[in-house]
Formats: structure tokens, C-alpha cells, sequence
């Protein structure tokens, strides 16, 4: 009869559908939070909506199908199908979020984000206890229930793997939300075909005793989860600390929680043959206590105290270490964790089959987790920090074993053995910054995005977001605010300007230098405007005291999205191209956004770090910004060959220069603010290397990075490799000099009137290449090509090099080399050549360039 437990074949066709069922849940879970993020904002505020919502969906849905009624298979497979068609409905709403509602209020978008989350959870939700009452026989729901668990979460890890792994940039979103809805209706359609065969009767249910009143296994099965998601948003946040922090990394460290999850879960199903439910709980809850603070301080120490795991031959060599350092710290809490619903539900007990238990628990267990996730990140973080939050949580792991664990029974032992375990290894000991000898911590801030610091090198006071993220720093001041002087000396008379991105707050100081009357600040990390405004004022001018300066502590794509202003320069700060999020900036959507925004005449600068990209990134990126702006041209921010930084400069109309306006803002330049480099217009023209729009075809054929498409966000992290030699093989020193010569041979398809038809402005631009391949041959210790570029130099443009040696080169070099000295994977080699070229820089231009 329908809905008993089917045997043979068909039993083991209902263990593979939902298995499919993990895998098309959890690759929803990864797919909204990437379509939340463009809709909402990519911040720690919109993925604790979509995991709110996804979590609390599958609570409504198991708490709905908690009673039991006959035609058990049927109705799972009707489930499965409604959950494919609530996927094609969350496809629609964001679509119609990206488009129509692109501009309405947050408070609509949020409510139509979980508008269109909540109908695929909700049947997802209710699959456990539908499926589980058809193949759980009455006194094994703990069991059979914790295989199912089992093998759905086993499930998921491959829909994790297939959409944290290139699958988005494989086939394109879209076409991965139609893979998602296609596998949950297989899964449907397959146990529809089941649902019709005739069923094997199972015998009358017997009534199993809980062994603790129903109420208080809520409570525990609540608290459980609350638990194991606060843990895991914190093991997440404590991974950002050494990790690059690419979607790779993060879908890896998923996937260990996962598999630990699913390893407890099969556990539990078969010790409960062996031992009483409340004990195994019981027994469970106290190793995770112990294996939380075990497990931190493993990752302190097999880390080297919080150290870079940095990639050193390849993206799949990078991924096994990542996963071995997860699976050896957080991997045995998580498999303890994961035994410990299974073990109530066989507790819980009941007569009529499985679905109660397997709803009540586990809508309480889902509830549970959204509340953990969120106290995690918006109330322990903040208030109690990550290492508070590991304490906190062992030590009420340990009040929930003994508020389970039958009275005769009480595992006191092991219960004292992990609380003093506690207490001697009190995480609170262990170190959150990664620090050189010669570093002292100023100041830090722990929030749901992130942990920001503020350090001290000696001679530089740097800004960094989990421990090797330096935003920016004092001793390349003039290098930051060179990044704002320059667009905004490009448009001839910038009333309102925005800049996507704070850091240090130094850049968007140039805004102040040059009476800019209304500027802009757009930071994602609340944590990071904070401590920029309390550490950096002496060098970003007070920025955030300043009159006619508005801070926005936001998504900037979002941000731009939705308002209604226009503004005469935009400014894009340097993302990381692998981070996580950070490809969508870089997406042609973002770039024609901004073009929207922009008011008659006005630009947009988008900065680019060339020691983090390769060729082809550059390329894909530069194809991007081509494809949104009709006008594009190329500029440098400084020569250093190691650490270069460009700057896409983006416009309706590329007007020409006005020589003399520009040599009245420089004059009126501040003292605080005032560029041995930016001293003359011509200094200026040095910077410029050439117009793309005229000579698109430099940057050769190939894709650019959409929001369908996210070729950046995938192929960034795969090309952070290493050569056979040891070099990171960016598109910096040899590389970037070819480009820049191609650049300059190829004869453009239009006039380039940039620049005005001045020869005076000719030599500066070629004086701009030879002080570049300057530096690359001091770099290389050739004396004579060194010698040469000098001389070459020196005659193109004479009064650059007049008002640079007017300066103080040692103290100017001494900036250069602290902010050098700071990037500590390549500390050694980047001060043997400063050492090299100072004598001659200091000749040259002093302070020609810092490394960002």
C-alpha cells in the first residue's frame, strides 16, 4: 500500500532521488546568494538573508509535513516537483529584481528576495518527513532517518561542488538555476514512478519511548543547530583569515562541513543499534564541545599562528590543502554535530510512522540554525569576537549534553574532561592578527564582514581586512591620492564626485586637495570606515570631518543602482579580482551602471592591480569596459615594475586635455596634498598610454565578464598560479612593457585628441615609457641600458625632472621602500632592488611611484 516502507529496488530508487534532492538545494542555496547579492548588495547583511530564508523555508516545510497521512511517496514526489518549479519562480524574481524593481525601495527588494526563496524551501523542507515515513519503519526513524540525512547532505556537496566549481561560468547562471530545477524534477518524476508500484506492508507501529519529554528534544534539537550554523559562520570567518578568499576556497570549505555532516549523520545510524538515543546525543554534543576548542587551536598551529596559505603550483594543489586543513580542524566538530539529530529523532519516537519526528525536530533544528547564524554574526562577533564565540559555543555544547543525556547515564567524565579542556586551552589565548617580528597591532574591529586591523610596520601604519588584505597604508600615501588626483584632473571642473571603495579614505581625499564640493564615499566593510576615520586622518585629511563629504556604508554596485544622482567622476577602486563578489564589479552590468549615472561629461575610473592579474584577466576586463563605454583610455599611476597600477578611464566623448586648467589645479594643490610627480601637465601626459577605443584590437578576441557569465570571479583564482621559476606570472615588468609598446605602434582607427597635438606633451608620454623601462633595467642591474633611459629621460622632459629634485629623494625612497618592505611575500627581493635603483630614482623623480 502506498506510503510504507517499499523494499528492493524501488527503496534504493528513493535513496538516489534524494540524494538528487541535496545536490539541487544546495546549488539553489549557492545560486541565490549570488543573484541576492546583485539585487541586494553583496554584503554579510544579504547573505544572511538568503541563509535566513533558505533555512527558515526548510523549517516551514518540515513543521507542515510533520503529520502523517498515507501516500508518503506520492506526495514527496509532488514536493520535488513544486520544489523545480519554485527554482524557475526564484529565476523569474530575480530577474524582474534586476530590471523593473532595479530602483525600488531596499525593504521591497528584500521582501521580494524572500518572496522568491520561500516556495522551493518550503517543499524542499518537507521532503525529509514525506520520504522518511515511506522508508523508515516504525522504531527505526533515528536510524533510517539518519541515512536519509545522510545521503541528502552527500547529495548537496556535489550540488555544491558543480556550482562552487565553474559550473555559473560553464553554462552561465541562468542555465545553472534551469540544471537545479531539472534535477529536483527528475527526482520528482522518478519517485512519481515509484509512488505508482505496489508497496510492501510493513507491520502495525509500535510505540518507542523518547527516554525525555518531546519538549525539552525541541529545545535541544533548536539549540543543536543554533550551534552548528553560528560555528560554522565563525569557522568560515576564521578560514578568511589565511585563505585568498576565492570562490573556490569557499565552495571547498563547504564541502568538508558537508561531508563531516553527512560522515556524523551515517554514524549516528550506526551506533544507535549499539547504544541508547539520549546517550549517543549526549555522548555527541560533548566531542563537539571538545572538538571546537580542539579544532581552533589545530588551525593556529598548523597554520603558524594564523600564517598565509598562499597557492604554490596550482588552483587543485591549493584545494586538497584547503580541504585537508579543514577536514583535520573543523571536520570533527562538524561530523559530531552532525550525529546529533539522528540521535534525537530516534529519541523523539511516536506512533504512525516517521514524519513526525523527522518534522517537529527537524523544523525545530532549522529554526535553530537561522537564529545562530544570525546571533553569530551580528551579536557574538561584534561583541564577544571569534575566538568569545569558539568558548561560548563548547561551553553550551556541554549544557545540552547534559540536558539530554539520560539522568542514570550522565557522561560526567567526559563532560568535566572537555570543560577542563576549555579552560586550559582557552582560545581566547590564541592570536587573531598575523604579525612580523617588527609589527605591533594598533587597533582592530571584529563585524559580520570581516576582521579589520590597523598595524604598525615601524615606518608605515597599514590598513588590513583579515589579516593579509593591506587596503592601503601611510607610506604609499601619495601613490593613493594619486589615484583620485588623476581622474579628477581629467575632467575639467568635477562638482560632485563618487568613489566606489574607502580603504584608508587617502584616495578620495583628492576630492578635498582640488575643492571638490560634494564627494562621495561608498565602503562595504562598516569596520573598515570606522577605523579609517579614528587611524588615518593625518593622511587622508580629515576626510570623513569634512564638510560636503557623505559616507555610505553599502554595496557600490548597489549603491549606484539605486540612487538618483549623477556624478561628473566616478572612481572604482583596486579590487581583488579572485575575492569572492569582487568578479561582479568588474561585470559589464556594473560598468554600464555607472555610465547611467554619470552626468553629461562625466568619466569613470576604474583602477586596476596589475600584480593581481594576468594578461587575460586584463584583457576579459578591458573587452568588458569597452563594451559599456564608448570612449576608453589607458593610464598609469606609477613605474614600478613589480607592483604596477592602470587605470581604465571610461567617457561618452574623450574631450581634449585642457593643458592650462590643469596646470591651475596642480598650483592650487594643497601642501598636504601636493605630488613630486603631478607638477606640471606634462607630468600628467607622462601617465597616459594610449586610447583603447581606437585600437580595440591590442586586446585581442575573447569573452567579457557578465553577470550571466562570471568569467572573472572563476578564471581570477585559477591563474593566481605559480611559474616553474617561483614568479607569480602577473601581467606586470616585461609583460606590461611589450603591451604598452604595442599599444603605442598600432596605428589607431581615429585621431586620439586626448592630449592636444603638442610635441612637448609627445616626448612626456615617450619619457613616461623610458622611465618605465628604466626601472625594469635597474631592476635587472643592466647599468648601461639604466644609463641610457636616464639620459633619455632627463632630455624629454627637463622640468619634470627640475620640479621632482626639488623634493627630498631619500625621504621619498624611504616611503617607497617601507610600503615595499610591507608585502612580505616578496619582502627580500623588492628591497635588494630599491637598494638597486635609488641612486638613480633619486636623480630621476623622486617618489615616481609606491607600490600600492
Amino acid at each position: 500500500m502506498d506510503g510504507e516502507p517499499p523494499v528492493g529496488d524501488v527503496s534504493r530508487l528513493l535513496w538516489l532521488c534524494f540524494g538528487l534532492s541535496g545536490a539541487a538545494a544546495l546549488g539553489l542555496e549557492l545560486l541565490w546568494m549570488r543573484s541576492a547579492g546583485l539585487v541586494l548588495g553583496s554584503t554579510a547583511a544579504t547573505a544572511s538573508t538568503v541563509l535566513a530564508c533558505y533555512f527558515a523555508g526548510l523549517g516551514l516545510g518540515a513543521a507542515m509535513a510533520r503529520t502523517t497521512s498515507a501516500g508518503a511517496v506520492r506526495r514527496y514526489a509532488f514536493l520535488e516537483l513544486g520544489a523545480a518549479g519554485g527554482a524557475l519562480w526564484s529565476l523569474l524574481v530575480f530577474r524582474v529584481l534586476q530590471h523593473a524593481l532595479a530602483t525600488s525601495a531596499p525593504g521591497a527588494r528584500t521582501l521580494a528576495v524572500i518572496t522568491a526563496v520561500l516556495p522551493a524551501t518550503i517543499c524542499l523542507g518537507a521532503t525529509l518527513p514525506a520520504l522518511g515515513q515511506a522508508l523508515a519503519p516504525p522504531g527505526q526513524v533515528g536510524r533510517r532517518g539518519g541515512l536519509l540525512y545522510a545521503v541528502n547532505i552527500a547529495g548537496g556537496a556535489l550540488g555544491v561542488a558543480a556550482m562552487g566549481f565553474g559550473l555559473p561560468v560553464l553554462i552561465g547562471v541562468t542555465a545553472s538555476y534551469l540544471v537545479a530545477a531539472a534535477t529536483s524534477a527528475a527526482a520528482g518524476l522518478l519517485a512519481l514512478l515509484v509512488g505508482v508500484r505496489p508497496m510492501q506492508e510493513a507491520p502495525e507501529a509500535a510505540r518507542v519511548a523518547s527516554g525525555r519529554p518531546r519538549v525539552r528534544l525541541r529545545l535541544v534539537a533548536a539549540a543543536s543547530g543554533a550551534l552548528g550554523l553560528g560555528l560554522e559562520v565563525l569557522w568560515i570567518r576564521l578560514f578568511a583569515q589565511v585563505l585568498h578568499n576565492s570562490v573556490y576556497s569557499f565552495a571547498a570549505v563547504s564541502l568538508v562541513f558537508l561531508v563531516a555532516l553527512a560522515l556524523g549523520a551515517g554514524l549516528a545510524a550506526i551506533l544507535l543499534g549499539r547504544i541508547s538515543p539520549a546517550a549517543l546525543a549526549a555522548f555527541a554534543l560533548v566531542g563537539a564541545a571538545g572538538a571546537t576548542v580542539g579544532g581552533f587551536w589545530s588551525f593556529v598551529r598548523l597554520t603558524g599562528q594564523l600564517g598565509y596559505v598562499g597557492m604554490n603550483t596550482g588552483l587543485v594543489e591549493y584545494l586538497v590543502r584547503i580541504v585537508g586543513l579543514a577536514a583535520a580542524t573543523a571536520g570533527p566538530g562538524a561530523i559530531a554535530s552532525g550525529a546529533v539529530l539522528p540521535a534525537l529523532w530516534a529519541a523523539f519516537g511516536g506512533r504512525g510512522g516517521a514524519a513526525r519526528p523527522l518534522g517537529e525536530l527537524t523544523a525545530a533544528n532549522t529554526i535553530g540554525a537561522v537564529a545562530g547564524a544570525l546571533t553569530a554574526g551580528y551579536a557574538v562577533l561584534p561583541a564577544m569576537g571569534l575566538r568569545g564565540g569558539m568558548v561560548l559555543a563548547a561551553a553550551a555544547y556541554l549544557v545540552l549534553a547534559d540536558v539530554v543525556a539520560p539522568s542514570e547515564r550522565r557522561p560526567r567524565a567526559l563532560a568535566w574532561a572537555a570543560l577542563l579542556a576549555i579552560v586550559l586551552f582557552d582560545p581566547l589565548r590564541a592570536p587573531l592578527a598575523h604579525l612580523a617580528p617588527a609589527e605591533t597591532l594598533r587597533r582592530s574591529a571584529e563585524g559580520a564582514s570581516g576582521i579589520v586591523t590597523v598595524v604598525d610596520t615601524g615606518d608605515d601604519r597599514q590598513l588590513r581586512l583579515d589579516n593579509f588584505y593591506v587596503l592601503g597604508g601611510s607610506a604609499a600615501a601619495r601613490n593613493e591620492r594619486r589615484q583620485g588626483l588623476l581622474p579628477l584632473l581629467l575632467h575639467p571642473a568635477p562638482r560632485r564626485v563618487a568613489f566606489i571603495g574607502m580603504a584608508t579614505g587617502i584616495t578620495a581625499s583628492a576630492g578635498l586637495a582640488l575643492g571638490v564640493p560634494e564627494t562621495t564615499v561608498v565602503e562595504l566593510v562598516p569596520e573598515v570606515a570606522r577605523l579609517a576615520a579614528a587611524e588615518f586622518g593625518p593622511w587622508n585629511g580629515g576626510l570623513l570631518e569634512r564638510p560636503g563629504v557623505h559616507l555610505v556604508v553599502a554595496d557600490g554596485r548597489r549603491y549606484l543602482a539605486a540612487t538618483a544622482t549623477r556624478y561628473d567622476v566616478v572612481v572604482g577602486d583596486l579590487f581583488i579580482p579572485w575575492h569572492a563578489g569582487a568578479g561582479s564589479l568588474y561585470a559589464r552590468e556594473m560598468f554600464e551602471t555607472v555610465a547611467r549615472h554619470l552626468a553629461p561629461g562625466g568619466l569613470f575610473c576604474q583602477w586596476l592591480p596589475l600584480y593581481q592579474l594576468t594578461r587575460e584577466e586584463f584583457a576579459v576586463i578591458a573587452r568588458t569596459f569597452l563594451a559599456a563605454f564608448p570612449s576608453v583610455t589607458l593610464w598609469r599611476d606609477d613605474f614600478y615594475p613589480d607592483r604596477p597600477v592602470l587605470a581604465l578611464v571610461g567617457r561618452e566623448t574623450s574631450p581634449t586635455l585642457d593643458v592650462e586648467r590643469v596646470r591651475a589645479r596642480l598650483g592650487s594643490l594643497p601642501d598636504w596634498s601636493e605630488d613630486p610627480l603631478l607638477k606640471t601637465p606634462r607630468a600628467l601626459a607622462m601617465l597616459y598610454l594610449g586610447n583603447l577605443t581606437a585600437v580595440p584590437e591590442v586586446l585581442g578576441t575573447g569573452p567579457i565578464n557578465t553577470d550571466d557569465r562570471p568569467v572573472i570571479e572563476f578564471l581570477a583564482p585559477r591563474l593566481t598560479r605559480m611559474t616553474a621559476a617561483g614568479d607569480k606570472d602577473w601581467f606586470t615588468a616585461e609583460s606590461l612593457d611589450a603591451f604598452t609598446e604595442e599599444l603605442a605602434a598600432r596605428p589607431p582607427s581615429a585621431p586620439d585628441a586626448v592630449l592636444p597635438a603638442d610635441e612637448t606633451l609627445a616626448d612626456a608620454r615617450r619619457a613616461g615609457r623610458a622611465l618605465y623601462r628604466y626601472a625594469l633595467a635597474a631592476r635587472q642591474d643592466d647599468e648601461p641600458a639604466a644609463a641610457r633611459f636616464e639620459a633619455e629621460v632627463r632630455r624629454l622632459v627637463p622640468e619634470v625632472v627640475a620640479a621632482g629634485e626639488r623634493e627630498t629623494p631619500v625621504a621619498a625612497l624611504a616611503d617607497a621602500r617601507r610600503t615595499l618592505g610591507a608585502l612580505h611575500d616578496e619582502q627580500e627581493r623588492l628591497r635588494r632592488q630599491l637598494e638597486t635603483m635609488e641612486k638613480r630614482l633619486g636623480e630621476i623623480l623622486p617618489s615616481s611611484g609606491a607600490a600600492p
